[in-house]
């Protein structure tokens, strides 16, 4: 295409493939966006993963606080959690700010194309614009104030952190040298050296950064400015994953140091290994309960175990083997199983003994399913939609539910629960919440949503002489007898009475009429002067249903048209 003279056709296929070209990099742009939205969700979803994790190993630590080696860590480690818990919020503010600078917080709708059901998803392909962070970030070619405090806490973290470790280490020495009498009379030796290393690889700060061409650029012009949203929230994401990332390392460095400190049976605990969550009658038992310190070695001297006050036959209903005393109990009824006694060992010639307490939930094999059809999982707003709610072995007396308060509300109905949606709610769903006493707790189930959905419409009819009449040819006399009705029919789950207030009826080429009531006896004489072959149609028809108490609209009932013989 190079050279030469080009006619006017050669130059519309050439202007067809730059415009091809452009539309092709566009595409492109957006399929990459898409990828760094799913890359932030999965970010995203692993971080809380390891914020959980994070989570029982500080109960550990709270749990234990008296242990000696537990102490000092105990008293640091909810400061740890501060230093983390504070950068982490600041960013997830940072980022809740540019989410919500578009007027939607770039949600998008969406319908299903097969169930044609609505719902919003974050739209990642519209991301590609990076003034609310440069805004934020910079004024010209320097660090607005916001830039400034983002550099200070990402510099001050790991500084922040490693003066935490480091008043840690300070208070196990001054613990030892306070109580000289301790069994435990030495420093537990905590050693945080791979930890400083993690923080400096994960926390890296250099005031300027060569690019791609070896320019040297100041730091957040480096790793932000310019750069779509997206691939800015998956950069703040990824700060939060390092966040809870070594935030989960100190603490797993901490108890595999204190855990190596611990001796003796008195830092020992006996635990409950199963095979399953829980057990049915007639099934075998084959639970195993071992040391905290679980060893191949371990074997008690001697057992005194009892299940539910009645004693136990090692060789029958338990062995010693490999480490743990593994239960071989057949429980006849259903029920807690209350496993009690000692472990004996001796130990220079003195007999110490570990407590055994621990308890076994049994239940019967169940004989019905609970069954959902899941495209029933709709409310219609306005109606006492009736649900059957139960938790398996659970006691029905004992199950609480609830919903958001903006959601609507619901109450128990005899065996049954009423859930009325508000009207705001049409589109969405509603969350309904389920707790019962499980094994003497209060125990909350996962909430569970249902499609809010306003009323379906009403079939229009007319009745005459107790016959519902929709379509047809019939006598003037008998039409004009005929009364306006509405109903759902028979395939509508609810038993509601559709009461018609009012209608339009167009007879013929005539104008049609309003009637204010649902008698076609109202139109007056004009049915009964058409000749035979007029049409009468009858539509805009008004109906409401008692429903709570209250009147409540039915937002559409079918036209019909009837035909004079």
């Amino acid at each position: 295409m190079a050279g030469g003279k080009q006619d006017t056709r050669q130059k519309m296929i050439n202007m067809m493939y730059l415009v091809f070209i452009a539309m092709l990099a566009l595409n492109i742009s957006k399929e990459v966006l898409a990828t760094l939205g799913m890359i932030n969700d999965n970010i995203d979803q692993a971080t809380q993963d390891l914020f959980v994790d994070s989570g029982g190993k500080y109960k550990k630590f709270s749990d234990n606080e008296t242990i000696p080696y537990y102490r000092v860590a105990a008293s640091r480690t909810p400061k740890i959690e501060l230093v983390a818990k504070e950068y982490f919020e600041y960013i997830a503010t940072l980022k809740s700010t540019l989410i919500n600078s578009s007027e939607n917080g770039y949600m998008i709708e969406r319908i299903n194309e097969k169930t044609k059901e609505k719902d919003s998803v974050m739209d990642y392909q519209t991301m590609d614009k990076s003034q609310k962070l440069d805004s934020i970030f910079f004024i010209g070619n320097q660090y607005a104030s916001g830039g400034k405090e983002f550099i200070t806490r990402f510099t001050s973290f790991r500084e922040n952190m490693l003066k935490q470790l480091d008043s840690l280490i300070i208070d196990d020495i001054a613990r030892v040298e306070e109580n000289p009498d301790d069994l435990n009379s030495k420093p537990a030796g905590f050693n945080f050296s791979s930890i400083e290393n993690l923080l400096a690889e994960r926390f890296e700060f250099f005031d300027s950064i060569p690019n791609r061409e070896g320019k040297l650029l100041p730091y957040l012009d480096y790793h932000f400015k310019g750069f779509p949203l997206i691939a800015s929230l998956s950069k703040l994401t990824k700060i939060q994953s390092d966040i809870r990332y070594v935030e989960n390392k100190i603490l797993e460095s901490m108890l595999s140091t204190i855990g190596e400190n611990e001796v003796g049976l008195d830092t020992y605990q006996t635990l409950l290994e199963t095979t399953k969550s829980s057990y049915f009658t007639g099934q075998v038992v084959d639970a195993s309960i071992v040391m905290g310190k679980k060893d191949s070695d371990f074997r008690p001297d001697r057992e005194e175990l009892q299940i539910n006050g009645n004693p136990l036959t090692r060789g029958r209903e338990y062995v010693v083997e490999d480490g743990v005393v593994k239960l071989n109990y057949v429980p006849r009824t259903a029920g807690n199983l209350n496993l009690t006694g000692k472990l004996f060992f001796k130990r220079d010639r003195e007999e110490l003994s570990v407590d055994v307490a621990q308890q076994i939930s049994i239940s019967t094999p169940p004989k019905d399913a609970i069954i959902s059809a899941d495209r029933m999982r709709k409310l219609y707003v306005g109606l006492p939609n009736d649900l059957s709610i139960s938790i398996p072995n659970v006691a029905p007396n004992t199950i609480r539910v609830s919903t958001d308060a903006n959601h609507g509300t619901i109450k128990r109905d005899g065996t049954k629960w009423l859930a009325v949606p508000n009207e705001s709610r049409i589109g969405n769903e509603m969350a309904i919440r389920v707790s019962g006493i499980v094994n003497g707790d209060l125990q909350s189930m996962r909430p569970q949503s249902f499609k809010v959905k306003a009323l379906p419409p009403a079939f229009g009819s007319i009745i005459v002489n107790g016959r519902k009449i929709t379509s047809g040819e019939y006598p003037s006399g008998a039409i004009k007898r005929g009364v306006v009705t509405a109903d759902y029919g028979d395939d509508f789950d609810y038993d509601v009475d559709v009461k018609v207030t009012q209608f339009q009826v167009k007879i013929g080429s005539s104008p049609s009429r309003t009637i204010s009531s649902n008698k076609l006896s109202d139109v007056g004489s004009s049915i009964d002067a058409v000749g035979s072959g007029t049409e009468i149609k009858i539509f805009d028809i008004r109906a409401e249903i008692s429903s709570l108490g209250r009147p409540l609209s039915v937002p559409r009932v079918t036209d019909f048209y009837l035909t004079v013989r």
